[in-house]
């Protein structure tokens, strides 16, 4: 298994790469030019990406989910609680 920091701004996500590969967290909205890049290096295409799993719900770690959600066509798993603000698009901070 290989984990990989994926540095999306001001946020750093991870992709873990075994028999699958699966994304945590997706950085702050307007990042995915950096995943682009940041697949480019590992040499990982992004349609290998088949899950998303939101820490929760801030705008640092869900900003980027729905374009990085297109280019993959992966699934998002995230708390209930904070899915509204993602559908939304408005992240909340209720959590820490």
């Amino acid at each position: 298994m290989n984990i990989y920091p994926v540095q999306m701004g001001m946020t750093c996500c991870y992709v873990i790469h075994d028999k699958g590969t699966i994304m945590v967290d997706s950085g702050p909205p307007n990042k995915l030019g950096n995943f682009i890049k940041n697949m480019q290096k590992l040499s990982i295409d992004p349609k290998q990406i088949r899950l998303i799993v939101n820490t929760h719900g801030h705008y640092d770690h869900i900003g980027s989910a729905r374009v990085i959600k297109d280019a993959t066509g992966a699934h998002i798993a995230m708390h209930a609680p904070d899915k509204e603000w993602l559908e939304k698009s408005k992240p909340g901070n209720s959590r820490s």
